[in-house]
């Protein structure tokens, strides 16, 4: 049975060259995609390391009050599962890649936003803060297991918050508690989450 078709192009409208440490230092720049409001941060390799062994973030340039959209999705592209995707509704096939800086979103069990993508229509998903609000400079960060039911690859997260989860593989791995004490569930992972729980598991 063919894959269902997605509701997101192939293609983004623009093509989006990711920032590294590399093509940025040295007084070197890149055009930000959010330019004036987030900006990607990157920490040197330590003396004796590879290059590129760089940590990377993506901070706000500006306080944002709770609850309040940080900005809608754009330039989205229809994509596989994958560490750089998204995923948007309850088939293995809904993926998106977001052709952004906000690809540069770590993510955190205590997060700073969450991604609202519960919309069938594309145009309406965002990012939004959470109760907390951002002040300028911090972290963007958000709960990867709100979008993602079993990540392509999972990792031992290092928040550091008191509420640090351990290993992140996904929303399949977690009960709905542990989920909705994190914020924000996207609707396709309640559904998957529902589909779980009747068949005895988790």
């Amino acid at each position: 049975m063919p894959a269902p078709a997605s509701i997101l192009p192939p293609q983004p409208e623009t093509i989006y060259t990711k920032p590294t440490y590399s093509n940025t230092r040295g007084g070197k720049t890149y055009k930000p995609t959010h330019q004036g409001l987030l900006r990607v941060e990157f920490t040197p390799p330590a003396d004796g390391q590879d290059g590129e062994a760089y940590s990377s973030r993506l901070v706000v340039d500006k306080d944002i009050p709770p609850n309040t959209v940080v900005t809608f999705l754009n330039n989205l592209s229809s994509g596989t599962k994958a560490y750089s995707s998204v995923q948007y509704g309850v088939s293995p096939h809904e993926h998106f890649e977001l052709n952004s800086d906000l690809l540069f979103m770590n993510h955190s069990c205590e997060p700073t936003v969450y991604l609202d993508i519960s919309s069938r229509d594309p145009t309406k998903w965002h990012v939004r803060t959470t109760s907390r609000g951002l002040r300028a400079g911090e972290d963007v960060t958000f709960f990867y297991p709100s979008t993602e039911w079993d990540m392509a690859q999972g990792f031992d997260c290092s928040c550091g918050t008191s509420t640090c989860l351990g290993h992140i593989s996904g929303a399949k791995h977690l009960s709905l508690e542990q989920l909705e004490s994190r914020g924000y569930v996207n609707e396709h992972i309640r559904t998957l989450k529902s589909r779980q729980t009747s068949n005895g598991h988790i």
